[in-house]
């Protein structure tokens, strides 16, 4: 007896889009959920009126024609998301320079040469690398023989030349300035390394693929979280919250289905894993029951480091302020992030979203998120720091915002054990794995795994960020309908 086509653990956006994917190719799913709602990192919460996304504030692809445009009209659930574009890519403030990037590729490098003069042809010849790097990476498929992979490295040398690099390696080639080099790299903290670690990869592909507009959900995003649930639910698909899988069940080494609290047993050949990847594989499936050269690999990745989220309201005006905000203290982001792995606040991203979306908050007011990496044991207990970082953070909004502490009407913020108790991501993971160069792309675990039935979503599978997150769980859908002798599996994505 099989009590459904397929079970998705975990309700971020991955699940959810994996989940939507399937229900609208007829299968019977069921979602499972350990918290009281849908979303994962974008499960939005209320206070008095106010309206806090906790970490995804933009996406690029909600255009016309665009990643997530193409995957709500697949889902037949577009009109339930309006979007308005973002003003800039974003402001950077490091140290004491201060650079506006604007969005289009020839704008936003030229708004560094105008900075940066004396660094001009450097700056020019780093960004068309990227721009070069990610144009051959969209030509070469995902899987290729050893005779067509000869023959790719000849076709696309930039890409094979600079995949295992670090961000660190390529910039350093092409600009000299290490001021100049700090403000070009600056959005590296939104994938939870800096230039010396994180994978140029990584950097290159986040960077061109937001180049072309960025936008936000009005409303907020649980507005595009309840769009994939509606369309789940219409499909007759089901989404039960406030379970936990403790088990997927095994029979002949194949998936079966899962085991909920209290022993509940729910039957399905096909199980869709959006949750944390370690967890899934040592705690739900057992490693007893997976090849050893499988154990190795998922052994040897690493997780990301976590948040501290801060969330404010203030009367302050935030006029000529932008939708997102590097601040640094320092130009030397090597030392930021020893900074942050010590549990201080060096720098952070400021949101304000109410610049685009007045809703979100009560009129007179405007909301700010303050988002930075931190440890998950900084050595002195949450408790203690939580008050600690709040008052820095503060003085950081207070540098970009100036008045917003006089006009404070709500403070909040959540840390590190905050994010593991929502999620269940070893450690409060932010961004699944580490984004280095030996965890980039198609090194990360892929769709399929080594157990027949059983599949992965979201940022612990060839995922690094919201657009990709919805990316990976289309994929793992499609993956599914593959193998189960599909011609017909939904937009290329």
């Amino acid at each position: 007896m099989t009590d459904y086509d397929a079970v998705v653990v975990g309700s971020g956006l991955g699940g959810l889009t994996a989940a939507a994917f399937l229900a609208r190719a007829g299968l019977q799913v069921l979602v499972v959920e350990q918290g009281d709602g849908p979303g994962g990192y974008a499960h939005a919460f209320t206070r008095e009126g106010r309206y806090f996304d906790p970490a995804i504030h933009v996406v690029p692809g909600a255009n016309e024609g665009g990643t997530i445009d193409t995957v709500l009209r697949h889902l037949d659930v577009r009109d339930r998301c309006q979007f308005v574009e973002s003003d800039l890519l974003y402001r950077a403030v490091v140290g004491t320079h201060r650079l506006d990037a604007p969005f289009g590729a020839e704008a936003f490098i030229e708004s560094h040469v105008r900075a940066f003069p004396h660094q001009a042809t450097g700056i020019r010849e780093f960004f068309r690398l990227c721009e070069r790097f990610l144009a051959e990476a969209h030509q070469v498929p995902l899987k290729l023989s050893l005779r067509e992979l000869g023959e790719a490295v000849e076709r696309f040398p930039v890409l094979f030349a600079h995949r295992s690099a670090t961000l660190a390696q390529v910039v350093n080639r092409y600009i000299t300035d290490p001021a100049c080099a700090a403000v070009c790299t600056a959005s590296w903290p939104y994938m939870g390394l800096p230039p010396s670690l994180l994978s140029f990869e990584l950097f290159a592909r986040f960077l061109f693929t937001q180049m072309h507009g960025l936008y936000h959900c009005v409303g907020g995003f649980q507005r595009l979280v309840d769009a994939f649930t509606a369309a789940i639910t219409r499909d007759g698909g089901k989404l039960v919250y406030g379970k936990a899988v403790q088990r997927v069940l095994l029979e002949q080494e194949r998936v079966a289905g899962v085991v909920l609290d209290g022993g509940e047993v729910v039957r399905a050949p096909v199980v869709v894993s959006n949750a944390d990847a370690r967890q899934t594989f040592r705690h739900m499936v057992g490693l007893e029951h997976l090849p050893t050269r499988f154990v190795r690999r998922l052994n040897s990745l690493q997780p990301s480091l976590s948040m501290f989220v801060l969330y404010l309201a203030t009367t302050n005006d935030l006029t000529g302020g932008t939708h997102e905000t590097f601040v640094f203290d320092s130009t030397d982001h090597d030392s930021t992030f020893r900074a942050f792995e010590r549990g201080q606040a060096p720098a952070t991203v400021v949101a304000a979203p109410t610049l685009l979306d007045p809703s979100l908050a009560p009129q007179g007011e405007h909301l700010i998120t303050s988002t930075a990496l931190a440890p998950f044991e900084p050595g002195t207990p949450w408790p203690q720091l939580r008050p600690v970082l709040t008052e820095r953070y503060l003085d950081l909004v207070e540098r970009v915002y100036p008045g917003t502490r006089e006009g404070l009407t709500f403070v909040s913020s959540s840390t590190p054990l905050t994010l593991r108790r929502y999620t269940g991501n070893d450690r409060g993971a932010a961004y699944g794995w580490e984004n280095t160069p030996k965890q980039a792309g198609s090194k990360r675990l892929s769709y399929q795994t080594p157990i027949p039935g059983l599949y992965l979503a979201g940022h612990w599978a060839q995922a690094a960020s919201a657009l990709r997150v919805i990316v990976s769980g289309g994929h793992a859908a499609q993956q599914v309908l593959r193998d189960a002798g599909r011609t017909e599996c939904g937009p290329e994505l």
